[in-house]
């Protein structure tokens, strides 16, 4: 058994003294994360630090680089670090020692921890991200070790199993894995909060989700917002879907979509990686990148377009700006009255060749708002008059191209 200390720098600090214990201390600490100590003990964590690429980690770290929630509300968006600690000494105002015995530690949020340190070490923590750091201290006495144990358990109680999983031990998922099954990536799907895969189910739901002109019809005025807001819904949807046609699975409504879900993703990756060509053609290399453009880490080899089979680019425009742009595509889709699937009006190419074409105009269209309501790519992305206007510009467009249509059919005549 050693003890050390462990130097905490702090935005704010509070303690108290326990109501019916009284030699127990909380200190509650709201830390920079990028100077958050490093190597604190982890013996009291019951659920070991490991399986580091799980969905919902990933999402944790997704949060703290900033890349979808707005920078500085990492500690408002996680539950933080519970430490079983000695004793706190105050060195200066904002400045302590935590003396943490190396038999315990963190008792919970050793994840949170880990990630931490790792972007710490490729310097991918966004601006102004805290963590929540809540130190107990003063656990003695003839039961010591039992409540230091029973204070541990209790914090580790938390991670439900998540519906993605219980989805996946149902079979839910076996349209998807068929229609993607010839393409490399599909090797990288994530079921199960336990799959180390890097693309997760709910991604591929929420493009269909996207799409999905049954629910978000065609000049409806109802926008799939929930596809970027909350995952969360699209999946219980689909959940929902399955169940209710466990006898005839040909009449679930997302088994109408997912024939065309990898053409979904590949526009979203052209998207994705064509929008920063379209913003250098029409503003130049000026200024410094707006936060709706997503920049690799420096350690980074830069993002990967696996739908698209594009190269490698160390930018691409957020999810939070891609996703509206991506459902103004709604307008090119339609349900097949003989087939009873989605498609594109004028296929596929027809599709990619539009998006090259009217490309312009989205990117102004984004720039517009952007002027308006911030580059904040979690404002863009829940932007109902965002989403408006950008399926408004890909109608009107589709429009004026039905009405050449028309003429030229007269013409022949």
């Amino acid at each position: 058994m050693a003890i050390r200390p462990y130097r905490f720098e702090v935005a704010e600090a509070r303690s108290f003294k326990h109501p019916y214990f009284p030699n127990i201390q909380k200190h509650v600490f709201l830390v920079k994360a990028s100077k958050l100590p490093k190597d604190i003990p982890e013996k009291a964590n019951l659920r070991e630090a490991t399986g580091m690429s799980r969905s919902v980690y990933r999402d944790v770290r997704s949060s703290l680089q900033g890349k979808e929630a707005l920078a500085g509300t990492f500690d408002l968006l996680n539950l933080g670090i519970t430490i079983i600690g000695e004793d706190v000494k105050t060195i200066d105002k904002r400045i302590f020692d935590v003396f943490i015995d190396d038999e315990y530690g963190i008792a919970n949020g050793g994840h949170t921890a880990r990630l931490i340190w790792e972007c710490q070490e490729d310097d991918s923590i966004a601006e102004g991200q805290h963590v929540e750091v809540r130190i107990i201290t003063g656990v003695e006495g003839a039961d010591e070790h039992t409540l230091r144990v029973d204070i541990a358990r209790a914090q580790n109680t938390g991670i439900a199993v998540r519906p993605e999983s219980v989805l996946e031990l149902d079979k839910a998922f076996q349209g998807i894995k068929d229609v993607i099954a010839p393409f490399s990536w599909s090797k990288n799907v994530a079921y199960k909060e336990s799959d180390p895969q890097d693309i997760d189910v709910r991604e591929l739901i929420c493009a269909m989700e996207v799409m999905n002109v049954i629910d978000f019809p065609n000049r409806g005025g109802k926008y799939p917002i929930s596809a970027y807001e909350k995952w969360s819904t699209p999946l219980k949807n689909f959940g929902k879907d399955f169940n209710s046609h466990r006898d005839n699975p040909a009449e679930r409504k997302y088994a109408k979509f997912e024939p065309m879900l990898p053409e979904i993703l590949h526009l979203y990756d052209i998207i994705r990686r064509d929008f920063l060509r379209v913003r250098g053609e029409i503003n130049g290399q000026k200024g410094a990148i707006p936060a709706y453009i997503e920049v690799a880490g420096p350690k980074s080899t830069g993002f990967e377009f696996p739908f698209g089979g594009l190269d490698p680019h160390d930018k691409r425009l957020t999810k939070g700006a891609a996703y509206p742009i991506l459902g103004a595509f709604r307008n090119y889709v339609r349900i097949n009255a003989e087939t009873g699937l989605a498609e594109w009006d004028g296929g596929f190419d027809h599709v990619k060749n539009v998006w090259s074409e009217i490309a312009p105009d989205l990117f102004n269209e984004t720039h517009a708002t952007v002027k308006e309501i911030g580059a904040a790519p979690n404002v863009l992305g829940k932007n109902r008059n965002h989403w408006a206007g950008l399926y408004k510009t890909v109608e009107n467009f589709h429009l004026r191209e039905q009405l050449d249509r028309l003429s030229a059919a007269k013409g022949a005549k």
